[in-house]
């Protein structure tokens, strides 16, 4: 029995390591700034805390973006103003993992991160833009199934 606990993790860790692999993906790309909206890049950093957690982004109670995997980001426009963002997640009762609401203008673009914590848990940030750039710039754009 204990000679079959080595393979056993070491058949999860591949799956866990292969995963990213096997999802159609493409690396950071600069979006355009539009003037009259905002530009939102959500980003999730590669990290072994909550990696099996999969959440979609909700902006605004009207928008559902792809699902936001690790190491991946996504983005969106928005028109100027208030902007409310959930971190959903299906498998949770009332499915919200986060929320956040903060204020943008229009032909400005801004980073949130999503931090991971423990037991799948995750933080939404505003990260400047320097921080935000150097982070976002490391994560790839999940392109979803169609």
């Amino acid at each position: 029995m204990f000679k079959r606990i080595p393979l056993m993790i070491s058949l999860l860790a591949a799956i866990i390591l292969l995963q990213g692999c096997m999802l159609p993906n493409r690396p950071f790309k600069a979006e355009e700034v539009k003037a009259d909206k905002s530009l939102l890049y959500i980003y999730r950093p590669s990290s072994i805390i909550s990696r099996g957690t999969h959440f979609s982004v909700v902006v605004n109670k009207k928008q559902t973006l792809t699902p936001l995997i690790d190491n991946a980001y996504v983005y969106t426009y928005v028109a100027p103003g208030s902007v409310n963002l959930v971190l959903q997640e299906k498998s949770l009762v009332n499915g919200k993992l986060h929320e956040v609401n903060f204020d943008v203008k229009a032909g400005e673009v801004y980073y949130i991160k999503a931090e991971p914590a423990l037991f799948g848990a995750y933080e939404l940030e505003m990260k400047d833009k320097d921080i935000g750039q150097t982070e976002v710039k490391k994560a790839k754009y999940f392109i979803p199934k169609k």
